[in-house]
């Protein structure tokens, strides 16, 4: 991935990143069809040699490595670099792996964030709230078990009508949100402003800070869970994997409460 993807070139990136994850996974992220459509001749041609070194050896495995690294060089991401000068370096590591969704790391938020108004009980999780909590759920068809083919595609676009219809993003597509900066199995978490790029994929970027650790008692692909809140500290969204494998979009917006009757 260091000499073939390029975030420059955003949807070549995302086809690459995705065939990269699902050589370790069971499952198909990105087809042929895909690699034929979004990547470069010289980069699907070496993609398909590796393809080809797989099915044959180990030993042909490490000389595609070699070979490639010396036909393509390091990508030298000038808006990467431009983020790592001024990032730490726990920054940085977050930096590159939200890029993989498509969202821009522009800083980490040290004071401390409030939470829409009036809150809810300081018990309830938002995915515990009710709806005179000001929570709004995602339409039935959103709901999506996390094993259907179509789940990345299908969870992007309710995301995308919550995070549109609740007004979560800001005029400048920019959002709060939360990531863990711990070690693996130590949570530490922080809220990042981050602001979403013209070509994104959320649910299936392959993101460890977007990646749900509860969706592994129900499947070995990857499954995106994670909390926003937006700018004006207004609106608060969980993408959420349910009890029963299933996963949607809830959003908290008191302040929708007057114009939206309950029951």
């Amino acid at each position: 991935m260091l000499h073939l993807a390029d975030d420059r070139e955003q949807e070549e990136c995302r086809v690459l990143m995705k065939f990269w994850w699902q050589l370790a996974m069971t499952y198909q992220e990105a087809s042929e069809a895909d690699l034929d459509r979004h990547v470069g001749p010289a980069k699907r041609d070496a993609v398909q040699k590796l393809i080809d070194a797989i099915r044959h050896s180990p030993e042909a495995i490490d000389t595609w490595i070699a070979d490639t690294a010396q036909r393509f060089p390091l990508v030298q991401d000038r808006g990467y670099e431009v983020h790592r000068s001024r990032a730490s370096p726990a920054d940085a590591a977050v930096v590159a792996d939200l890029a993989m969704a498509g969202l821009e790391f522009l800083e980490r938020i040290d004071e401390e964030v409030s939470l829409p108004l009036p809150a809810p009980p300081p018990y309830l999780s938002p995915a515990s709230c009710r709806p005179e909590h000001g929570r709004f759920d995602s339409r039935p068809e959103e709901v999506i078990d996390v094993d259907d083919p179509q789940m990345p595609a299908k969870v992007n676009a309710g995301w995308w009508r919550m995070v549109t219809e609740y007004q979560v993003l800001d005029e400048r597509r920019e959002v709060l949100l939360s990531v863990n900066y711990g070690d693996p199995g130590e949570a530490e978490y922080a809220w990042v402003r981050v602001r979403l790029a013209g070509h994104w994929d959320l649910a299936g970027s392959g993101s460890i800070n977007l990646r749900s650790g509860f969706a592994g008692l129900f499947t070995d692909r990857f499954v995106p869970e994670f909390s926003m809140l937006s700018t004006d500290h207004q609106a608060m969204l969980n993408t959420t994997v349910w009890g029963n494998g299933t996963i949607s979009t809830i959003v908290i917006r008191p302040d929708r409460l007057t114009d939206t009757p309950i029951g």
